[in-house]
């Protein structure tokens, strides 16, 4: 999945934000501001809806005004840029936001002593335009391997799940090398040489969550209902496996084991309040929330799974699933 840009800029440096747009398009989808402005709505609410569906942010800061400060005159960027500089590094975080500075413009003091992406318009200068924004792009690609804490959910859900369930699981069938088969009186024990341990992550989430494509997945898969634990412990956290045919009549058996996380329906229940519908239909900033959401939960799943011994070599993440896959 591509990150979104959003890119601002003053009416008169609009060139400006073309060649931006076309020297990061590889890294990611470009928004440029002049698209971004809603009919019937402010400003504002444009510019803040904006600061929600935005990975990345790059405001162009150019020589467009000329202010009278202290006695002197000053070359200025126009004051919304600043504005909208601000707030977007409140939404997106110091790492998520870049402000591109022409040469020689004076900036608020509070900038003082950060080092933004000066350029000059100059081919071939050492802080040419192409330059920076090939800088930005780096930085770009660097910060979207990782995952923030931000105002929705997938990375405190993913680190919940990843130490409330798989972790334990897979301690367990170490500890044990057995699984439980079937439901209550009837569970049956059975012997583990090996295990991999997979979790379906869907491609994309019903108004519901998660509940109907779970339903007819594990059906469509013909999974059996497994638990940890063994007879004298009873069972222990639930999932569904499957056997292969020709691990049949082993007593040692390894074992493919399928979770698809509940917790994701906390997705669907953020976005409802993170950006709530006002019409029926297909909204594609909602769907790029939740394909952005399903995406960084599975990256933080994958990082954790490979620091920990107990579960680095077991678990695999199988990311935009379908019913027929």
């Amino acid at each position: 999945m591509n990150p979104r840009i959003f890119i601002g800029s003053s009416v008169d440096s609009l060139p400006i934000v073309q060649q931006v747009s076309d020297l990061l398009s590889d890294v990611g989808d470009c928004v440029l501001w002049t698209n971004a402005f809603a009919q019937n709505k402010s400003n504002l609410d444009s510019l803040v809806r904006q600061t929600k569906l935005s990975d990345f942010s790059i405001l162009i800061a150019t020589k467009d005004d000329i202010l009278l400060k202290k006695e002197n005159l000053q070359v200025v960027a126009r004051d919304n840029i600043i504005f909208e500089f601000g707030l977007f590094l409140g939404a997106g975080g110091i790492n998520r936001t870049f402000m591109l500075a022409e040469d020689g413009i004076d900036l608020p003091s509070d900038l003082d002593g950060i080092a933004l992406a000066r350029f000059t318009l100059e081919p071939g200068k050492y802080n040419s335009l192409e330059t920076r924004c090939n800088e930005i792009k780096q930085n770009i690609a660097n910060v979207d391997k990782g995952s923030d804490l931000g105002l929705l959910p997938s990375t405190a859900l993913a680190i919940g799940y990843y130490y409330n369930f798989i972790k334990k699981v897979c301690e367990e069938i170490h500890h044990t090398n057995k699984i439980l088969s079937g439901e209550k009186e009837n569970a049956k024990e059975i012997n583990v040489k090996d295990f991999k341990f997979h979790i379906i992550i869907p491609g994309n989430l019903d108004d519901n969550g998660i509940e109907d494509f779970r339903l007819l997945y594990y059906k469509r898969n013909n999974f059996n209902n497994g638990t940890t634990g063994t007879l004298a412990t009873k069972r222990g956290y639930p999932f569904v496996f499957k056997l292969d045919p020709s691990e049949q009549e082993k007593d040692n058996k390894i074992i493919q084991l399928y979770d698809l996380p509940s917790t994701l329906n906390t997705i669907v229940e953020a976005l409802k309040v993170f950006m709530p519908k006002v019409q029926v239909g297909e909204s594609d900033e909602v769907e790029h929330l939740e394909k952005r959401e399903l995406n960084n939960f599975g990256k933080v799943l994958k990082y954790l799974i490979s620091k920990n011994v107990a579960t680095k070599n077991f678990v695999s993440v199988i990311e935009n699933v379908g019913l027929d896959d």
